[in-house]
Order: structure tokens, then C-alpha cells, then sequence
């Protein structure tokens, strides 16, 4: 069933690793940094022995994989254990991580919890939210031009800035993905308006989650920042949402999700 992407499939009625479609990361924008694409899959359920298990579980994969998994084919991959039966949960978790690091050229994890434990890992954004953005038609690509400094502020600041207006289009569908976003920094002050106005260019822009999150974090770069961390919290679709995570600093895998998604 090769080739599931952007194409009516129906879901697999038994264990179908094949399904599984990596894509391959831009080598323009997996230079050294340090992150996690996290994703969270609210539809996890398989058997051990007689007995159907429903589980909340967070899949992560470095950001410096040679490839990523497509999200259409990892909910058709997921879906396809519905019905297996294994001999215990450690078992079904291997055989997952087993199948998805040989399409993603890395090692991954996978962590389950009940389904009534997701409030656990559930944390809403404290940062300084960004302002809203005025409607420009005219900004409908990327720069990083956009950005500036904040104008009189000279010193070194650490702020956190949050957005819940990050919206992109699929690169297959076309339709809009939506999402939150995170970016702690340390540094000299960054104008708040200017990453507003180059967040606006997103609306238009076609990419994967991942690959988006890979550009702010590099055109922020630009400002040169003592310290840089980015994440991008979308709203779900199938089932599964990603959360990419970017940093400067060496940064553990974190399995926080929004309300939101």
C-alpha cells in the first residue's frame, strides 16, 4: 500500500508495517541543532492476549533523523495494530519503535499512558503573547527581513513569546494547519511586531510541521540570539498531533501538549 499520501485509503484490517512512509529532511535545514518532532497519538490500541488496550502515547523522533514519517501513514500504521495481538505491552512498544526507526533512519521512543492521565502532560503557554498581526496581502512568502530588533533596547533580555495564530498550508492538501507557538530566547530584545508580521507569511506557505519549524528556527538564528528554543504546537488531524521541538542547547524530549491539540 505504498504510497498512501494524499490518497483515499481504507484503514488495514491487520498488522501493516509497509504503510509506513518516511520522508526525507531538507539537508538545508537539519544542520546542527538540537530537538525532538513529538508526536502525540490519541487512537494507540492493540491486543495482548484476549484483552483490547486503549492507550494516550507520545512517539518522538530526533530532529537529526535522516527522515520523518508521514502522518497519514502513521495513523494507517497505527490503526493496523487495532486488531493484533501481542504477548505483552512490551512487546507491542518494540515492535512499533522497531518499525518506525527503520523508516526514519534513527532510533525513536514511544511512552503510553491511560487515556484518563492525559491531563498529565497537559500545559497551557505562559509566555508574552505576540500581537496580532494587521491582514497583509501582500506578505504571502517567508524572510527573515521581517524580522528586527526592538528598537531602544540595547540590553540582553530573556523572554518567552507565544502565538496561537501559527497557520500553514499542507504541501499535499493545501489545507490549513493550525498551531501554537513557542520561542524562548536570550539575547538582544527582538520587536514583537516584526515576528508578527513574518509569522504572517506562513498563512500562505505550503510545508510540513516540521519543516516550518525548522525555518522560523533558523531565520531567528539570523538575530543572533545568546540561546534559541522554538517549538510549534498543532492542532491534531486523524488522531495524531506534532509538536516540533528546536533548540540552540541540548534539550531532553519534553511530551507537553496544549488543550488545544
Amino acid at each position: 500500500m505504498a504510497g498512501v499520501l494524499g490518497q483515499m485509503v481504507a484503514a488495514p484490517k491487520r498488522y501493516a508495517p509497509e504503510v509506513l512512509e518516511s520522508i526525507r529532511r531538507p539537508k538545508s535545514v537539519t544542520r546542527a541543532c538540537f530537538g525532538w518532532d513529538v508526536w502525540h497519538a490519541y487512537e494507540l490500541s492493540w491486543c495482548v492476549g484476549d484483552e483490547v488496550c486503549h492507550w494516550v502515547g507520545w512517539l518522538t523522533i530526533p530532529a537529526d533523523s535522516p527522515a520523518t514519517v508521514e502522518s497519514k501513514s502513521l495513523k494507517l500504521y497505527l490503526n493496523s495494530l487495532n486488531f493484533h495481538s501481542f504477548g505483552d505491552h512490551e512487546e507491542a512498544l518494540n515492535t512499533i519503535c522497531g518499525d518506525i526507526s527503520v523508516r526514519v533512519g534513527t532510533n525513536v521512543s514511544l511512552e503510553c499512558l491511560p487515556v484518563e492521565e492525559l491531563s498529565g502532560i497537559t500545559e497551557e503557554l505562559d509566555g508574552v503573547s505576540l500581537p496580532a498581526c494587521a491582514a497583509r496581502q501582500g506578505i504571502e512568502t517567508i524572510s527573515a527581513e521581517w524580522l528586527a530588533y526592538s528598537s531602544g533596547k540595547g540590553n540582553v533580555v530573556s523572554e518567552h513569546l507565544v502565538s496561537h495564530s501559527l497557520r500553514s498550508l499542507c504541501p499535499v492538501t493545501a489545507q490549513p494547519d493550525w498551531g501554537s507557538l513557542s520561542i524562548r530566547y536570550t539575547g538582544k530584545a527582538i520587536d514583537h511586531n516584526s515576528v508578527s508580521t513574518y509569522l504572517s507569511g506562513y498563512r500562505s506557505h505550503q510545508g510540513f510541521h516540521e519543516q516550518c519549524v525548522d525555518q522560523i528556527f533558523a531565520d531567528l538564528l539570523t538575530l543572533k540570539p545568546d540561546s534559541l528554543q522554538v517549538a510549534g504546537f498543532y492542532q491534531r488531524r486523524g488522531g495524531i498531533d506534532i509538536t516540533p521541538w528546536r533548540s540552540t542547547e541540548p534539550l531532553a524530549a519534553n511530551p507537553q501538549r496544549l488543550g488545544r491539540q
